[in-house]
């Protein structure tokens, strides 16, 4: 497969890589063992390049598909963490989880304004030191806003911008496809590397994925899709795709055909946390479902065309009423 060189990193990064968000807790919620199966097939098609998070919980299911694997990986990981204490706790979890001494790329998870960017300097100064110490090799930071892109591409410490970025702008919060494309070109130009999130939009764009591939290539300065995939025909599926080989039709049936979509289970409180958190507007209270006897407040309801099935708002929910599937 492709290699690119990720920006002024000097690691070299498979076209496809694999996002591990759909393993975890907050989406499909596979064992350690089924979520291993697609790793372990990613690996043996050649994909060098792994994204996780300490949120999403599928550190394990990465380590276990891992295991008797002897060729290079390259694993990218995130905190949330708003300072150095709570990042060095992040990172030496991911460091447990995932069976590893150091993180090749290790990012601010979601940077939304040049606001939070100054906000969480401290912990790239921290991340800095880390770099310093060759624990880890690059420092990134993701984005769903097109502010947040122009803020990470301003900062001269970060190495990789990870924007949301698909052919139909679909999870760009704040913008459209032209500003965020217009904003990773001014980071590309500055030396960073560019990952592409959601090149499928959250599932939305998964029944043909060439023409999303075809799309971030012609844009000239992604360096690697990463693209959520959670069974081994998935990943025989995107890499057939995008080395242009035809996908063979055992494969395609092997495949769910189901879309995919939002949960919210009955045991909803009607809290409104998942509200809160949904930046996509996708959410709401349906308050004529209020049961005050039961402390049900009323009951949150998706908007299922907003959705991009990010699965953030699963992990604000106290009653674990929400999961993608």
């Amino acid at each position: 497969m492709k290699k690119n060189v990720l920006g002024r990193t000097g690691l070299e990064v498979t076209e496809l890589s694999l996002g591990t968000l759909i393993l975890g807790k907050i989406q499909a919620n596979l064992s350690i063992e089924d979520g291993a199966k697609p790793v372990s097939r990613a690996m043996e098609l050649g994909i060098n390049f792994i994204d996780t998070a300490a949120s999403y919980g599928s550190q394990p299911h990465v380590r276990e598909g891992l295991k008797g694997f002897l060729g290079e990986v390259l694993i990218s990981t995130k905190s949330h963490g708003r300072t150095p204490q709570a990042v060095q706790k992040d990172f030496e979890t991911s460091l447990k989880e995932l069976g590893r001494d150091y993180i090749d790329v290790y990012q601010l998870h979601l940077v939304n304004n040049a606001k939070e960017m100054e906000e969480r300097r401290d912990v790239v100064n921290f991340l800095l030191e880390l770099k310093q110490q060759k624990r880890i090799r690059a420092i990134g930071a993701s984005v769903h806003r097109v502010e947040g892109a122009k803020a990470v591409a301003a900062e001269k410490n970060i190495d990789i911008l990870f924007p949301v970025l698909n052919s139909h702008g679909l999870g760009i919060i704040d913008g459209t496809i032209e500003e965020m494309t217009a904003v990773c070109r001014q980071a590309k130009e500055r030396g960073m590397g560019i990952m592409a999130m959601k090149p499928l939009g959250g599932g939305h764009l998964r029944k043909s994925p060439k023409e999303p591939f075809d799309f971030l290539r012609k844009l000239g300065f992604v360096d690697t899709i990463c693209v959520g995939m959670k069974t081994p025909p998935e990943v025989d599926m995107n890499v057939l795709t995008i080395e242009g080989r035809p996908v063979p039709q055992e494969i395609l049936t092997r495949i769910e055909t189901t879309q995919r979509k939002l949960k919210i289970y009955d045991r909803c409180r009607g809290c409104g946390s998942c509200v809160e958190e949904c930046a996509q507007g996708a959410l709401s209270l349906d308050l004529t479902k209020a049961d005050p006897p039961k402390g049900k407040k009323g009951q949150a309801v998706v908007d299922d065309h907003l959705c991009i099935l990010c699965g953030y708002c699963a992990e604000a929910c106290p009653e674990l009423a929400l999961r993608v599937i």
